[in-house]
């Protein structure tokens, strides 16, 4: 005779105390632990081309040494202060004088008195051209020899113009005719010089020196300058 309290072989067990059999077992894998390491990797960075750190360079060198050159240049343009010459005209006369049917003839000579207001520069005055004008219309120009002027200096310099049979307008000539019945006719004389300022050994750069002697009057009859001396304007 069976046990009636012994389990039959092929049915599920049953727990005694009532509770459903525990879940089966899963199959898992096992891996190895791995401990992370404790700097995180950054990848290198890509090379640098070396050329605009080389220009860069160049040209920072290049804008301190321009600073220092323009520094010490402003230093001894100060120290030697440099003014421009004075230019009036002592005399002036004209000979010869015609204007008529739209022609002008005459001959003017010119002295100039030049002064160089410098202590410690002299004055190099290169191509030198002198025009005379009637108002705002050129009439002739002629050319002045080179020169150079050392510090305080005086000199005289003279100039002869001279127009032949030269083309104006009908209205500058009856301007001019008009004025010489009155009395006295004005003109303008401009000069034109290339100059530099000079130093012991040292030469400054070429700069272009304009002077202009405005209504500078001559008697009608005798073509005598009037008036005296005359100042001109220079720039």
């Amino acid at each position: 005779m069976q046990d009636s309290s012994r389990p039959v072989t092929g049915y599920p067990v049953h727990n005694v105390n009532g509770c459903g059999p525990p879940p089966p077992a899963t199959s898992t894998t096992a891996y190895p632990y791995v401990n992370p390491s404790p700097y995180p990797y950054y990848p290198a960075p890509p090379p640098q081309n070396p050329r605009p750190t080389f220009f860069r360079r160049l040209f920072v060198a290049f804008a301190v040494l321009l600073i220092i050159f323009g520094t010490i240049l402003l230093i001894f343009w100060l120290v030697l202060r440099p003014h421009l010459p004075d230019f009036s005209i002592q005399s002036i006369s004209l000979s010869n004088f015609n204007a008529s049917n739209q022609r002008v003839n005459g001959t003017w000579n010119a002295q100039f008195r030049v002064s160089n207001p410098n202590k410690k520069l002299s004055i190099y005055y290169g191509d030198i051209v002198s025009s005379v004008f009637y108002k705002d219309d050129f009439l002739t120009e002629t050319r002045i020899g080179p020169f150079v002027q050392s510090t305080r200096e005086v000199n005289s310099v003279e100039a002869s113009y001279s127009v032949v049979d030269s083309f104006v307008e009908g209205k500058v000539v009856d301007a001019m005719n008009g004025e010489r019945s009155r009395g006295e006719i004005k003109f303008n004389i401009k000069v034109v010089a290339d100059v530099a300022f000079r130093y012991g050994g040292w030469r400054g750069r070429r700069r272009l020196l304009r002077v202009w002697c405005d209504d500078v009057a001559l008697t009608g009859s005798s073509g005598k300058m009037t008036g005296g001396s005359k100042k001109c304007s220079v720039d």
